[in-house]
């Protein structure tokens, strides 16, 4: 080496570059655009990156680029799967474009999501993904003032901020409630966050009320919580309403956690499932599966809708394209035990 790197100092890319025998230019180079070398001098190259230890400072990069190669992602909450296939999906098409994503949680408060806006904005993101198609103005000025590409996700917008990728909640609730029709239960219930904190949530709840009124059955039972991801908090909410409704034959949860607890709880007080109480979920996540008995619910493609947000994202970013016309990659009622 031509010259010594002092215990705990970073290693730059001049220190590769001597290690190596080679420009400062030739190891940017080989670290993105390896096509471009020989194969002898890229192997030189690498081997001293690994020996040293180097980690390329992708900010210095940013600067010279204006690009960061980061895309910042926000979901309600990162404490269950729910949001786990689609985080992978965005994970998995922008690693193999060379970006990489970020990952900041609203905890279903608009304000947080404007905070998370912010500074995503102030780190330098190329691209923003937001979760559902309600935001606070001041967020959607943001974005526009800023420029930035969007995918929101998880809904379906007639004016959305940019891209949209995902499905129509309340025809899935509308599904769940023809389902109920169809095995002739008379007296429904409905168990999801509170609609001022979940708009989502509060779709699925008006397409159930939509095939409740087209079905000639009375508005279902409404139950709210304010942590849908939270277990005792489903519990509680699950007790309430089989107490204050006794006389309901099915219930639609608006996930499948919910619905899980809710089993837990009918089968504690006596009622069995599906003979005395139907049960429909919302995801088709793990503890579906694991439920006992199986769980029926809506299944939507998590993982596709966040590799299609990624690709129309780079569309977008590499190509210079236009945003493309929602995508609504629908939703299946997947039949199983409790209804």
């Amino acid at each position: 080496m031509s010259r010594n790197i002092a215990a705990g100092a970073r290693v730059r890319l001049a220190d590769v570059a001597a290690a190596a025998g080679v420009s400062a230019m030739t190891v940017s180079r080989a670290l993105h655009e390896p096509s471009r070398l020989h194969p002898h001098t890229l192997g030189v190259i690498l081997a001293k990156v690994k020996e040293l230890g180097y980690v390329p400072n992708e900010s210095a990069r940013a600067l010279v680029s204006s690009r960061s190669r980061i895309v910042g992602a926000i979901v309600p909450t990162l404490s269950y799967s729910v949001y786990a296939g689609t985080l992978q999906g965005l994970s998995d098409a922008l690693r193999g474009a060379g970006y990489e994503l970020v990952l900041g949680d609203s905890g279903y408060s608009a304000e947080r999501e404007l905070s998370l806006v912010k500074a995503f904005i102030g780190r330098g993101v190329d691209a923003m993904v937001l979760t559902g198609v309600e935001h606070v103005p001041a967020a959607r000025e943001l974005v526009h003032r800023h420029g930035l590409p969007v995918a929101e996700i998880w809904d379906l917008a007639s004016a959305p901020l940019g891209l949209v990728v995902g499905f129509c909640n309340r025809s899935a609730g509308a599904a769940a409630g023809e389902l109920l029709a169809s095995i002739d239960r008379r007296r429904w219930a409905f168990i999801g966050c509170e609609p001022a904190l979940e708009h989502r949530s509060r779709k699925r709840m008006d397409g159930l009320r939509r095939a409740a009124r087209d079905a000639g059955r009375p508005p279902p039972v409404e139950c709210f919580v304010t942590d849908p991801m939270s277990i005792d908090g489903a519990r509680r909410a699950a007790a309430d309403l089989l107490s204050r409704a006794p006389d309901i034959d099915a219930v639609f949860c608006a996930n499948d956690l919910l619905a899980c607890a809710l089993l837990q709880v009918a089968r504690r007080t006596g009622r069995t499932v599906p003979d005395d109480l139907a049960l429909v979920g919302f995801g088709d996540f793990d503890v579906a599966l694991i439920a006992d008995p199986a769980l029926t619910t809506i299944r939507v493609p998590g993982y596709r809708m966040g590799q299609v947000a990624a690709e129309s994202l780079l569309a977008q970013l590499d190509h210079d394209e236009p945003p493309v016309a929602p995508i609504d990659l629908g939703f299946e009622v997947v039949r199983r035990e409790t209804a």
